[in-house]
C-alpha cells in the first residue's frame, strides 16, 4: 500500500514539473500570435461577447494581423461605439467569418474623389470579404447602418440584408430595370475568362454588392460596397471551386480586397407616425430581439451629397484603400 501511495506521489510531483505550454509571444513586424487578436471584443446587446474592430496592426505590440476590417467606428459621427461582429448573424442561425466583416465611415462634411461633399454623418459595417466561395451561395448578410443628419432625419439599425442573386456585369445591366425583383444581381462579381463576360486581360477588376434591409415597414436602407481588387473569382459552372483572381486574369497581383468603396444611401423613411425605436428579428420583421432606431420621417431618400456641377443626389459615394503588408487570402 506504501508502494503504491509512494508511486502516486512520484508521478504528481512528475507533472508538476512538467513545463507548462508556452504563451507565443508577439514580434514586431510578425504574424500576432491568435490571443493578441482575442483581446479585442465588444459586449453585445444580448450580453455575450463577441469579436470586434481592431487596426491592422496592434498599437501596444506592433505585430500585425492578416485581415483588416476597414476604417476606425469609433470615427463615426454618426455611432462611435465598436460593433460586436456576428451578433445579428448568431441571432439568423447564420454564422459569418470574421474577416468579412468591413467598416466604412463618411462624417459630413467630407470630400470624395469626385469633389461631391457628404450631407450627413453615415456609418456602415456590412459583411463582404472577398476571399471566400460561400459570398456565391449565401444571399443574406449582416448588415449595421447609422445614419445622422442636420435635418433631423436619424437611423440606427441591423439585420440581415438582402445582397440579391450573384453573378456578372454583363448579366447584371440588362436586368437592372426589370420590375422582377427576383432577377435583380446584387452581388456581381469577377467571373472566370472565357465564362461570357471578362477576358484574360480586363482593364480593371471590380465585386460590388448591393445590400436592402426594410425593418418593420417603418424604414429601408439600401448601400453598396465594393472592392476593386477582389481575391478570388467565380467559375459560374461551379461557384464552389477556390479560384484566385490573380491567377486567372493577366497584369494583376497582390490582390487582397482592401482598395474598396462604398455607397452611403439611398435611405427611405416610412414612419412619420413613429413609434422611433422598435423591435425585430434578423430578418426585420416585426417582433424580435434587435432594437431597431428610425426617426419620424416620411421621405423617400434625402439629399446625401452635393456637387456644384450636378446638384444633389441621395447617396454619397467614397473609396478608401486599406491595403498594408501581411494581408492574406482571407481578407
Amino acid at each position: 500500500m506504501l508502494r503504491k501511495v509512494l508511486g502516486a506521489l512520484a508521478l504528481l510531483l512528475v507533472a508538476c514539473n512538467e513545463p507548462e505550454a508556452e504563451t507565443p509571444k508577439p514580434v514586431a513586424g510578425q504574424l500576432c500570435p491568435d490571443w493578441v487578436h482575442n483581446r479585442y471584443v465588444v459586449k453585445g446587446p444580448d450580453g455575450d461577447f463577441y469579436s470586434t474592430w481592431h487596426p491592422q496592426v496592434d498599437p501596444e505590440y506592433r505585430c500585425y494581423f492578416d485581415h483588416e476590417h476597414g476604417d476606425d467606428p469609433r470615427t463615426s459621427l454618426a455611432n462611435p461605439e465598436l460593433p460586436p461582429f456576428g451578433y445579428v448573424g448568431k441571432l439568423a442561425g447564420m454564422p459569418e467569418a470574421h474577416e468579412g466583416f468591413k467598416v466604412f465611415v463618411s462624417n459630413r462634411g467630407t470630400r470624395n474623389d469626385e469633389d461631391r461633399i457628404a450631407l450627413t454623418s453615415t456609418r456602415i459595417v456590412a459583411h463582404m470579404g472577398t476571399g471566400g466561395v460561400r459570398r456565391y451561395s449565401v444571399r443574406n448578410h449582416s448588415l449595421i447602418f447609422d445614419l445622422v443628419a442636420p435635418s433631423g432625419h436619424r437611423v440606427s439599425v441591423q439585420g440581415m440584408a438582402d445582397t440579391g442573386r450573384v453573378g456578372s456585369i454583363c448579366e447584371r445591366d440588362p436586368t437592372l430595370n426589370d420590375n422582377d425583383p427576383s432577377n435583380d444581381i446584387g452581388r456581381t462579381v469577377m467571373t472566370i475568362p472565357g465564362s461570357g463576360c471578362h477576358d484574360k486581360r480586363p482593364g480593371s477588376l471590380y465585386e460590388i454588392w448591393t445590400f436592402r434591409l426594410r425593418l418593420a415597414d417603418k424604414v429601408e436602407v439600401i448601400v453598396a460596397t465594393a472592392a476593386f481588387d477582389p481575391i478570388t473569382t467565380m467559375n459560374p459552372a461551379k461557384p464552389s471551386e477556390l479560384i484566385y483572381t490573380e491567377q486567372v486574369f493577366e497584369g494583376f497581383q497582390d490582390l487582397r480586397g482592401c482598395d474598396r468603396e462604398a455607397y452611403h444611401g439611398p435611405v427611405y423613411w416610412y414612419n412619420k407616425g413613429g413609434p422611433e425605436v422598435f423591435y425585430t428579428d434578423a430578418f426585420g420583421r416585426p417582433g424580435g430581439p434587435i432594437r431597431q432606431m428610425a426617426s419620424r420621417h416620411d421621405d423617400v431618400g434625402i439629399w446625401m451629397a452635393y456637387r456644384p456641377s450636378d446638384g444633389y443626389l441621395n447617396t454619397f459615394k467614397l473609396r478608401k484603400g486599406h491595403c498594408a503588408p501581411g494581408l492574406g487570402l482571407r481578407n
